[in-house]
């Protein structure tokens, strides 16, 4: 089977099955983990389906967000979110006071936190997995947002968190994304995440936006209407220009030191 068709395969299972691991694809194809992978990279790349570890999603829609569950199993460029978060992680001082919210990438910074030696934090999340990893942490102070509990995505949400956003003031924000595109900016398919986004990036003196490089030239439902301080991703890709977030905000690839 000629590459190309095989690849139109993937796609056509991909859509159906809505995701697929590389295993799979393998023993269907009857050809090697390796092929398969660099198959998928590629379709990832031309926007054909969503590219994960240890296989493949559908191809995103500008209004749907992967669930919480989804997002554990499925989790994509974990690695790069990895060293994305150690970047953050060097940023933070004693007696800073964090906003967090709920991405994947944020997720690995909490873990960093909950290890690491930066004492006397106060602390605001909307998500109780983040006060699960925090636990232990017995001189720094962890608010958990109020609000409507949104199971699906296991954050809080709704008028009584982010009037509690309002009301706050924050050294440092720590937020995920899912769209960066020069037309609508930044991007998230839901209303009520890019409001809270906004809110966090207002009420913080320094904001930083964690967004690995699949992120980029991706536009979703809701722009996120805040500018951030700084943008911390993991490698560039020789097919996205950014010059245009240059001009606005710093840029960090964690890769380049």
């Amino acid at each position: 089977m000629f590459q190309e068709e095989r690849q139109n395969k993937i796609v056509e299972i991909v859509s159906r099955r809505k995701s697929v691991k590389v295993r799979e694809l393998s023993e269907l194809f009857e050809t090697s983990e390796a092929t398969i992978r660099r198959d998928l990279e590629e379709l990832d790349g031309r926007n054909r389906i969503i590219r994960t570890h240890g296989g493949a999603i559908a191809v995103y829609s500008v209004s749907k967000e992967i669930s919480a569950p989804e997002l554990i199993s499925t989790l994509k460029c974990i690695e790069e979110k990895k060293r994305i978060s150690r970047r953050a992680y060097e940023d933070i001082q004693d007696y800073d006071t964090l906003i967090l919210d709920s991405s994947s990438t944020v997720d690995e910074l909490v873990k960093l936190i909950a290890a690491g030696d930066r004492r006397h934090l106060t602390i605001v999340t909307q998500t109780p997995r983040a006060v699960t990893y925090l636990e232990n942490l017995s001189d720094c102070r962890v608010i958990l947002l109020g609000g409507v509990f949104n199971y699906v995505h296991n954050i809080v949400e709704g008028p009584m968190a982010t009037n509690a956003i309002r009301g706050l003031r924050a050294d440092k924000c720590f937020i995920g994304i899912n769209g960066i595109e020069p037309g609508l900016g930044y991007s998230t398919p839901r209303l009520e995440d890019a409001e809270m986004k906004a809110l966090m990036i207002r009420s913080s003196h320094m904001s930083y936006l964690l967004a690995d490089h699949t992120k980029f030239d991706r536009t979703y439902f809701a722009r996120v209407d805040a500018e951030v301080d700084c943008i911390i991703t993991d490698t560039r890709r020789s097919n996205v220009s950014y010059a245009w977030l240059e001009e606005r905000t710093k840029l960090v690839f964690a890769d380049e030191g």
